[in-house]
């Protein structure tokens, strides 16, 4: 009997910043699997993915309600033809309470990947308990990145593919300071950039990578554009992911000012690739072991900026040896060993 994995996505785009990974993590959980079918909420492009893995979604453009109506028509075809023991929701858990129609009717079971605080209110915070309630297993990225507790809930770590952000750093400075993130207020951009401004560093820049994702999200781009315009600020748009490397290499510090449960990506890859974070989540305290580059407001953020700014190579390269820059527990190539009790 073949062995095939129904798997909900909230969005695929190769050449996006933010969301590029996810073909990484579709192709290794693939490994796994005869078959992967993938129901996209939104679709960019379809990316090169193993032969195991067939993509189905509706391009960017259209409204709400047609990828909804889309997504239910599909997800009736593929568990009419198809025999699902499990399905994977990774980041939507929108696709769970839509699809749990299906997903009862063929006796399917789900396990939701999320690594968010969550909204604070409103009908996503009902939309995620729904979700959190009709899924047998969740999984989570750290302690704080998902907002309800049980014991269906496992802290497994994050997947970031180390092979490619690999970079062994031989000399450091305080010099080129960048802001890798998704431009949303929920990640405290303008606490980042106020630090970097109000901190010793009077002859760098900063340069922020990544864009807006939604509406509220541009709406909140176009102000911070306005807002620090004329600065020693610079806004350089998304990147495409694969080529984040070789970017990432040309600079020497990393700002990440969300809060706790933001388990973000973004610090793992910049540290994998040799840079110095400075950081408010305290859940990656266990990877730095260090509160040399831990912050909890902005105040201290221009402390940190300005102590850390204060070290020599020798003296930044022995703090960043207690740093467990191995990563195990958040590589893509132990994601599946991590993800087998759930799925």
């Amino acid at each position: 009997m073949s062995k095939n994995l129904l798997y909900f996505n909230l969005a695929i785009d190769e050449k996006d910043t933010s969301l590029g990974f996810t073909v990484d993590w579709l192709n290794t959980i693939a490994e796994d699997f005869d078959q992967v079918d993938v129901i996209s909420l939104r679709v960019n492009g379809i990316p090169k993915v193993n032969d195991s893995v067939k993509i189905y979604g509706l391009e960017n453009g259209k409204n709400r309600i047609s990828k909804y109506i889309y997504f239910l028509k599909k997800l009736r075809k593929l568990t009419k033809e198809k025999n699902y023991e499990r399905c994977f929701s990774h980041m939507s858990p929108i696709s769970v309470v839509l699809g749990k129609f299906f997903l009862v009717r063929h006796k399917i079971k789900t396990t939701l990947w999320f690594t968010h605080p969550g909204p604070k209110i409103g009908l996503k915070k009902l939309i995620l308990y729904l979700a959190f309630l009709f899924s047998e297993n969740v999984v989570t990225a750290s302690e704080n990145s998902f907002p309800f507790s049980g014991r269906k809930v496992a802290t497994i770590g994050h997947s970031i593919n180390l092979d490619l952000f690999n970079n062994n750093k031989k000399m450091y400075s305080v010099d080129k300071i960048l802001v890798l993130s998704r431009i949303s207020k929920s990640k405290n951009i303008e606490m980042s950039i106020n630090g970097f401004l109000n901190s010793d560093l009077k002859n760098s820049s900063i340069d922020i990578i990544g864009g807006p994702l939604n509406k509220k999200d541009k709406e909140y781009f176009e102000r911070l554009k306005i807002q620090y315009k004329d600065k020693r600020v610079n806004f350089l748009g998304k990147v495409t992911h694969k080529d984040l490397p070789k970017i990432l290499a040309k600079y020497d510090v990393h700002i990440n000012s969300a809060g706790n449960g933001f388990f973000d990506k973004s610090v793992l890859e910049t540290l994998s690739c040799g840079l110095i974070n400075i950081y408010r989540n305290n859940d990656f305290n266990y990877i730095f072991k260090n509160s040399k580059f831990n912050f909890k407001n902005e105040q201290q953020l221009v402390e940190k900026i300005n102590e850390v700014s204060k070290l020599n190579s020798e003296e930044l390269e022995k703090v960043f040896k207690t740093i467990d820059k191995s990563l195990k527990d958040n590589s893509l190539s132990t994601l599946n060993q991590r993800l087998r009790n759930y799925l």
